[in-house]
């Protein structure tokens, strides 16, 4: 389930950000988690070996975008998983589904850098510019 990744890390005075893109908001969103955790390792370095089916409920796009985003620091430090790749079969207005590839989490992963603890609403954003989506998100580190 390998994809091409559309984003840029932005640096935020102590935290860090993503901005994700994408053709689809679908896209935008899934590039905006692979950019959440290639602040941390490089995740084109490891195989998956295991598959997880989130599910993300939210009243609008902002909170759609947390819960999910949140939903992936769940799998890394609730489950010990690395999230590797993201897949969104299904997004509604209030609601998507994401298979994620990942990996356990062992001695052998490089650590790039910080950890993330937490998603902020901070500057938050999900915008369609022209012909593409575009996410914002800051990470408390």
């Amino acid at each position: 389930m390998k994809h091409e990744h559309k984003f840029e890390i932005i640096e935020h005075t102590a935290d860090v950000g993503v901005i994700g893109k994408g053709a689809t908001k679908a896209e935008a969103f899934e590039n905006a988690a692979y950019g959440m955790f290639s602040i941390t390792a490089d995740l084109s370095s490891y195989q998956a070996t295991d598959a997880v089916e989130v599910t993300a409920e939210g009243d609008d796009d902002i909170t759609l975008l947390e819960r999910f985003l949140s939903s992936m620091l769940v799998i890394f430090d609730g489950d010990g998983l690395l999230p590797l790749d993201f897949d969104i079969v299904d997004i509604q207005p209030e609601k998507l589904t994401c298979r994620v590839s990942a990996r356990k989490i062992s001695d052998d992963i490089e650590w790039l850098g910080p950890t993330i603890k937490a998603v902020t609403y901070h500057q938050m954003s999900v915008d369609r510019i022209d012909d593409e989506w575009q996410v914002r998100v800051i990470f408390d580190v």
